[in-house]
């Protein structure tokens, strides 16, 4: 079925009828004209070059070139936008470890850079299978819940970094938990979870996951990236990630959790390398599995027709171009050749331009879907919008909107992030620095928010909007230093009281001591007057001793009480 995309392009045609009559009413004006020299068929022997067939036949391949240049410019195509149909295949769902310590560089360029391209080309060979993303380090988060939108798949997966999850560590428990709760309920025999870690677990107890996914049909696989020798962990400033005493982090591949967490899932587990990730190969395996049947919608490319109007509309105007108005008239090789060339450049220059309104459909599309308040169907159509032009601002900007709507702050960041910079027109710089300082304050990243409405102020400073969330955004940020300095004075002034009373507890003791050993000397003067010296350092040992076991006592309670802290490794 054919679709016109631009139809509005079709009053064009309506012309057509107006030039036809305009001609005739020149040809009529022509004939009066020619009757005040005399009879007409008089003066037709004296005009034997002259044709009023030609005439007509020149107008009427003009407007026919007019007719296909019309359809051309409302962009024809075939294909459907969006397309529901059964498939049958298997949902796989990819946890990607994005700790800190995915950042080492045993991998080219690192761990995670090299995982995520190898899922971005297992995105390129799927056909009829669903696919999920979950990202994870201290905690677990679905990036894209499962889906046949490959294009959609490949977009989020570029947007993914250490960033992605606030809370570092790696928790490869709470990973299999979000995997286990994004599955669909449609397909109980087909599904399998792959975690892409280097298998340093410092959180939960992964293989207990790993055993309940099993027990609900789910397959769990692992694929250890790392080395066994180790990498140290670079940061963006250049230095490399150190420990609380000091010491600079050497991250190694754990390959005995993560053969267990295999194991315990019903899994494989395969070490990736820098030629063959495997992830392929488990991809493979899976499709073995009991391929189940699901409702999917397909986003089928169009196959744009304008250029094949654009032809015929060119090829009737070259041929209006070889006939003459008069009989017997040669045209010049030259004036052919120009006319032509500039009808096709004149075509080409529109053909070229045309493709570049393919994203502004699907922003238009997301701009609709976002009134009537889908935001779900509005950031699937500005996502589809970037994939198809990567350097599109507009459809970058409207889909960091939504996603800050739909409380993604941290991807909202990422995507807003190069717009503001790219902008030429200075309203629309100052609006998407505005945003982005909302985004920012979201996030309770006041410095960060500052200094977007800062921005977006040296472009509009009259912008009453925007003051008003500055000084919020300041005032906000002076509080939370407050809080810091509060906080970190009340942890000075509770090791400050520990220590004063413990060593009020230690002068008590011992001055429970001197008085047991004060009444022991009374009581041994009174029963024996003279005491030698070497019972007197006897009894000075024993009152040392019971001091340092009551000291002892008094540590083992303090560490019996003691509140158990994290690990406090951020890798």
């Amino acid at each position: 079925m054919i679709q016109l995309v631009q139809v509005q392009y079709l009053w064009i045609i309506a012309v057509i009828p107006l030039l036809l009559l305009l001609y005739a009413f020149y040809r009529r004006h022509a004939k009066k004209m020619l009757k005040r020299f005399g009879e007409p068929r008089l003066l037709k022997p004296l005009m034997p070059s002259v044709s009023a067939r030609r005439g007509w036949l020149k107008i009427s391949l003009f407007c026919v070139a007019l007719f296909f240049f019309s359809l051309g410019l409302s962009r024809p195509r075939t294909g459907a936008r969006v397309k529901e149909m059964k498939r049958t295949g298997v949902e796989i769902i990819i946890a990607l470890d994005v700790s800190n310590s995915m950042l080492a560089q045993d991998y080219t360029p690192n761990r995670l850079e090299r995982a995520k391209l190898a899922v971005s080309r297992l995105a390129d060979n799927l056909g009829r299978d669903r696919i999920g993303l979950i990202v994870f380090a201290g905690d677990a988060f679905v990036q894209l819940p499962v889906t046949t939108d490959y294009v959609s798949a490949k977009v989020f997966l570029g947007t993914i970094s250490t960033a992605s999850v606030p809370r570092q560590g790696t928790a490869l428990g709470k990973a299999i938990v979000a995997g286990i709760r994004s599955f669909s309920l449609d397909t109980p025999e087909s599904r399998a979870l792959i975690l892409i870690s280097d298998g340093e677990n410092h959180e939960d107890d992964a293989v207990a996951a790993a055993a309940e996914a099993a027990n609900q049909g789910i397959q769990v696989h692992c694929i250890g990236i790392g080395s066994e020798f180790g990498k140290p962990i670079p940061l963006s400033d250049g230095s490399l990630l150190k420990d609380e005493e000091g010491n600079t982090v050497v991250t190694k591949l754990d390959e005995n959790t993560l053969m267990e967490v295999a194991r315990a899932g019903g899994g494989v587990y395969v070490r990736a390398g820098n030629s063959d990730f495997g992830l392929q190969g488990i991809v493979d395996s899976v499709r073995d599995m009991d391929q189940q049947e699901f409702q999917s919608v397909v986003f089928e490319d169009f196959n744009e027709q304008y250029m094949y109007f654009f032809g015929l509309a060119l090829f009737f105007l070259f041929l209006e171009t070889l006939i003459g108005e008069r009989k017997g008239r040669r045209f010049k090789s030259f004036d052919i050749f120009t006319k032509t060339a500039v009808c096709f450049l004149f075509f080409t220059g529109i053909s070229l331009s045309l493709p570049a309104q393919t994203d502004k459909k699907d922003i238009r599309a997301g701009n609709r879907a976002f009134r009537r308040g889908d935001l779900e169907k509005a950031l699937l159509d500005y996502t589809r919008a970037a994939a198809k032009d990567s350097a599109s601002l507009k459809a970058k900007y409207n889909m960091a909107n939504t996603m800050s709507l739909l409380e993604d702050h941290s991807q909202a960041v990422q995507v807003m992030s190069p717009v503001p910079d790219s902008l030429e027109i200075p309203l629309h710089k100052a609006d998407a620095w505005h945003n982005l300082g909302n985004m920012n304050l979201d996030q309770k990243e006041y410095a960060a928010s500052i200094e977007a409405y800062k921005q977006s102020l040296r472009i509009h400073p009259e912008d009453v909007e925007t003051k008003t969330n500055l000084a919020y955004a300041q005032k906000m940020l002076k509080d939370q230093q407050e809080q810091q300095e509060q906080k970190d004075q009340d942890q000075d002034q509770d090791q400050d009281q520990d220590q004063d009373q413990n060593q009020d507890q230690d002068q008590k003791q011992d001055q429970d001591q001197d008085q047991d050993q004060k009444q022991d000397q009374d009581h041994d003067q009174g029963a024996q007057p003279n005491i030698s010296p070497q019972a007197a350092q006897q009894m000075l040992e024993a009152v040392q001793q019971k001091e340092k076991e009551t000291q002892e006592k008094v540590q083992k309670e303090k560490a019996g009480t003691a509140v158990p802290v994290r690990s406090g490794k951020n890798w």
